[in-house]
């Protein structure tokens, strides 16, 4: 016997999949966007190929188009394909030079040898750019998008997050050479009424220290604000030690701030010691806080000092790419750092960051990072 439910679930017609217009739209637009900056390889082989034999063609029966025409279709081909076909794109060229100088009538001026030389390392230095981006893994010619973005959202890191009233906080971070990527990292985090920052200096400089600090720069930022402050330079050396890198250790300064109290207390791995300026009159040196260099002690202990920001007060914390010159001894270096940052007015410290580093220490032979952070009077 069928039971009245039964009958209902049998005779209920079936739900059909809804298709969001919006979604399919946008699906579509992904699948455009990628065609267009990550064309199929074979596809796009073969088109650069025939432009190339066209062009070698065409320009030994007709001076309309010239060779010189070869020089951008490489250039495309590196962007766009991977390094194996990019090489027989850079075949096809030579060829297409060697065949267009054959058929060129003889009334013609011959092919020189600079010019089949220019080609030649024009597109040696195509085929070298493409093997570099399939080494990176950048695939499309906006494969550098990405390399954009992550350097973003490591300068994102750095920036100080927003302070209560009263609060200010500057930060710096210029690479070596002008680099995109150096090897400080500087990172800070906000929760509740409590402000951590941590200034993290890899050994080395600019690209060098560049992939270790892209390293340390995710997991330390993962590690502030998420561990009570005492447990961040020893789970910090922890996971440096793990690395095993030749050499790969790193310096490290711990800073977390209590804003309703103004009670700083600042650890140190083997980094420049923190600056605490009472107002523009007087400077101390946080040299008490004090630990060895991150990676090279296995349970190593970090000494805190603990001071207080009244009002009028910043406190500085900086790279040694800041104080260490090839001609200034280390001493003078933070003595002259000092000096500049108690001529800055209390009320005229915002925006003065970049100048106080490029008054003591200019030019860009080392990565160079700082933060300051004060109260208003």
């Amino acid at each position: 016997m069928r039971t009245l439910g039964s009958m209902e679930r049998r005779s209920a017609p079936r739900a059909r999949p809804v298709h969001h217009p919006s979604l399919f739209g946008a699906a579509r637009r992904a699948d455009l966007r990628r065609l267009l900056t990550r064309p199929p390889q074979g596809l796009a082989l073969v088109l650069l190929v025939a432009v190339v034999l066209a062009v070698g063609l065409v320009s030994a029966s007709t001076r309309v188009v010239t060779l010189t025409s070869l020089v951008p279709v490489a250039l495309v081909g590196s962007l766009v394909l991977r390094y194996r076909r990019m090489v027989v794109l850079a075949v096809a060229v030579m060829v297409a030079v060697a065949v267009s100088g054959l058929l060129r009538p003889a009334s013609w001026p011959p092919l020189t040898p600079s010019f089949v030389v220019v080609t030649a390392l024009t597109v040696l230095m195509a085929v070298v750019f493409a093997r570099g981006r399939e080494r990176l893994g950048l695939t499309g010619y906006l494969g550098e998008a990405m390399l954009v973005d992550l350097r973003d959202r490591l300068l994102a890191q750095g920036r100080p997050p927003q302070l209560p009233p009263g609060w200010h906080a500057e930060g710096l971070l210029r690479p070596a050479h002008g680099d995109a990527f150096s090897g400080d990292v500087l990172l800070s985090s906000v929760v509740g009424d409590h402000l951590e920052v941590a200034l993290v200096d890899v050994s080395g400089k600019g690209q060098d220290a560049g992939s270790r600090g892209l390293l340390l720069s995710g997991a330390f930022g993962g590690l502030l604000g998420a561990l009570p402050p005492h447990e961040f330079l020893p789970a910090a050396n922890r996971y440096v030690l793990r690395q095993n890198w030749f050499e790969g250790f790193a310096t490290a300064v711990h800073v977390a701030v209590d804003l309703t109290s103004g009670k700083v207390t600042v650890s140190s791995a083997g980094h420049p010691p923190a600056v605490h300026a009472h107002g523009a009159h007087d400077a101390e040196l946080l040299e008490g806080a004090a630990g060895p260099v991150l990676g090279l002690v296995p349970e190593a202990e970090f000494t805190a000092v603990t001071t207080t920001l009244e009002p009028g007060d910043a406190l500085l914390v900086y790279s040694d790419g800041v104080v260490e010159q090839r001609d200034v001894d280390l001493g003078e270096g933070i003595g002259a750092l000092v000096r500049r940052l108690l001529t800055l007015p209390v009320g005229q410290r915002t925006g003065s960051l970049g100048r106080l580093v490029d008054d003591v220490a200019p030019g860009e032979a080392d990565d160079r990072t700082a933060l300051m952070l004060w109260r208003d009077a």
